[in-house]
């Protein structure tokens, strides 16, 4: 079986919660995810396909701009074979000590005027199948830095479980003050790797260009393969803007906006 990780990054991943790896798509698959994320961007909002979510933003509070898009691999066959292909899979298989299988997809755009994204951690939000550990990996589609709003973590804070949390499931406000919180930059085609207990959070992107980012979730397949029963519960309790009854109220999302600046309706 093949090795994806050297033996100075598993550590690093154990000691810090997350892992980062400069430059680990070719340029050829660099310019691909640009053509791909811009194929979904346009894309026109449809019911029951691709889930394209919104916000307001920073500076026009009463706008509607793109935040995100879910639910879109059985849309899109070339980030199909990536995100679920033997590489990818194998490189969480070895963070994981056993089998990966993908758990839910996403876009984050982040355009200019984007807000940010509060401190939280991911485990409150993945416990709808009882699964206990998750993994993400972040590829930075374009630079992140400070300026449009990238990462911010709080190193090696995975090994605390479960933080002080707010009643919307993010990090106590007072709690998240405590943190050291520390930037995580990227370049076009650096990966970040994240587990569900570390602690994260981002700011608005106060840039002039888009700060996308793909976030692509991962669990034990132990723990069982629930993907499509969690985009048919998201599609029940918080669907997109075209699935929405005009008549209810979707305020209460629960599990499925922990911390995200998506408008709720």
């Amino acid at each position: 079986m093949p090795q994806y990780l050297t033996e100075k990054q598993l550590n690093s991943w154990k000691d810090n919660g997350f892992l980062i790896i400069k430059d680990y798509f070719t340029n050829v698959q660099k310019a691909e995810l640009v053509t791909w994320v811009e194929d979904l961007e346009n894309r026109p909002e449809t019911a029951l396909k691709w889930m394209k979510y919104f916000e307001s933003t920073v500076t026009k509070p009463n706008s509607r701009q793109l935040c995100r898009v879910e639910n879109f691999l059985q849309f899109h066959d070339g980030f199909d074979g990536l995100l679920q292909g033997e590489k990818i899979l194998g490189v969480l298989s070895e963070l994981m000590d056993e089998p990966a299988v993908l758990f839910k997809e996403k876009i984050n755009f982040k355009l200019p005027g984007g807000n940010g994204f509060l401190p939280h951690q991911d485990a409150p939000a993945f416990t709808s199948f009882n699964q206990k550990y998750h993994i993400t990996l972040m590829v930075s589609i374009d630079a992140s830095n400070p300026e449009n709003g990238c990462l911010k973590m709080a190193r090696g804070m995975h090994n605390q479980g479960m933080l002080p949390t707010a009643t919307d499931g993010t990090v106590d406000p007072e709690f998240a003050k405590t943190l050291n919180w520390e930037y995580v930059e990227t370049e076009p085609g650096d990966i970040v790797l994240f587990d569900s207990y570390i602690p994260h959070m981002s700011e608005a992107n106060e840039s002039n260009r888009p700060r996308r980012a793909l976030y692509i979730t991962y669990n034990r397949a132990s723990e069982g393969s629930y993907r499509d029963e969690y985009y048919k519960t998201k599609r029940d309790v918080f669907p997109p803007d075209i699935e929405r009854d005009p008549n209810k109220k979707y305020g209460d999302s629960g599990v499925f906006n922990v911390g995200n600046p998506v408008i709720k309706m």
